[in-house]
């Protein structure tokens, strides 16, 4: 991802966080948290991860974006 200029990862993968050293790498992680990864409940993220990626300058490591 850092070799072809990625910005962020979106991922259901609650345990990636735990499994690999984000730290090292200037990536932004979204773990997308929602009662059940269909596209409805999905689409309901889209407006905070809007947000984040409409920055000038996206914090680097994991993001949880949880459902309301």
């Amino acid at each position: 991802m850092i070799d072809n200029n990625f910005d962020a990862l979106l991922t259901f993968d609650k345990n990636l966080q735990h499994q690999q050293n984000f730290k090292k790498y200037s990536i932004t992680i979204f773990v997308l948290t929602a009662p059940n990864n269909s596209y409805r409940e999905l689409t309901k993220l889209t407006t905070t991860i809007k947000e984040f990626l409409s920055n000038a300058s996206l914090p680097i490591g994991v993001i949880v974006v949880k459902a309301v």
